[in-house]
């Protein structure tokens, strides 16, 4: 199946979808090549990793964030619809052991066990401790292996593949096992786990693009602000309108509160 059978098999407009591979086999591609990201035209890149790394320096370049102003955003869009393509034409790497190092056998026991009580005392070393931390900072075994399968291994705002890295974060708080759904999810790398807990980062619900608070000034993540979220190929497993609009009211509320005090 090509882009455009893909596109039209997700329910876009043939319009849109001659739009988007227009837009991925010229200007895209034209700047790319002009900038020295690529070689060769975006359409040829068959590699989901390979072109999430042009697509990214691709995204800050001048040309890129002037015309996708002037076009309401549709060069990322067609970017965020090519990349979403190459997920359902690939078969993504599959996670090794390696995830957890030489503990893994330790963690797979703690896992095991995650929903029994945490004791210090009955821990044979502070590092079965640290561990144990990390599983739980991670996310609840069942619901981060959901996100994981979901998203393909990536954080959905940075697309950073780094299985240790990887935490599956509650779009709005954990309230108990009825929270652990896939829709109230989002793989996130931990960094930015932290700054979605913090209400330092949103996803605006109608557009599902990032938000970054401007109380965030540096530019690793500045440059994320107005991102499209990487979703999941399964529409039944995309993150909760009304999740992510609980989370955005919070987050700017927050910074309200936050101005306010200045």
């Amino acid at each position: 199946m090509d882009f455009i059978e893909w596109m039209k098999s997700t329910g876009l407009s043939e319009k849109s979808a001659n739009s988007y591979q227009g837009a991925i086999k010229g200007r895209l591609s034209t700047w790319a090549r002009m900038h020295g990201l690529t070689t060769k035209p975006i359409a040829e890149i068959p590699d989901l990793l390979e072109f999430i790394a042009v697509s990214e320096k691709l995204r800050q370049t001048p040309e890129f964030l002037d015309r996708n102003a002037t076009g309401n955003g549709m060069y990322a869009a067609a970017l965020s619809n090519y990349q979403k393509y190459l997920q359902a034409s690939n078969s993504l790497p599959k996670k090794s052991h390696v995830e957890y190092g030489p503990h893994r056998e330790q963690v797979a026991q703690i896992e095991s066990a995650f929903g029994e009580p945490f004791d210090p005392k009955n821990q044979d070393d502070a590092r079965k401790r640290v561990l144990r931390e990390i599983v739980q900072r991670r996310g609840q075994q069942k619901f981060r292996k959901a996100l994981i399968d979901a998203y393909g291994g990536y954080c959905a705002i940075t697309g950073c593949s780094v299985a240790p890295l990887l935490e599956a974060a509650h779009i709005t708080p954990y309230l108990g096992p009825e929270t652990n759904s896939i829709t109230n999810g989002l793989l996130l790398r931990a960094d930015i786990h932290t700054l979605w807990d913090l209400s330092l980062i949103a996803v605006e619900p109608e557009t599902r693009t990032v938000w970054v608070s401007p109380e965030i000034t540096d530019s690793t993540y500045r440059d994320l602000n107005e991102a499209p979220l990487m979703l999941p190929l399964d529409l039944a497993q995309w993150p909760s309108v009304a999740a992510l609009a609980q989370q955005w009211d919070l987050a700017h509320t927050k910074l309200a509160e936050t101005s306010s005090k200045i």
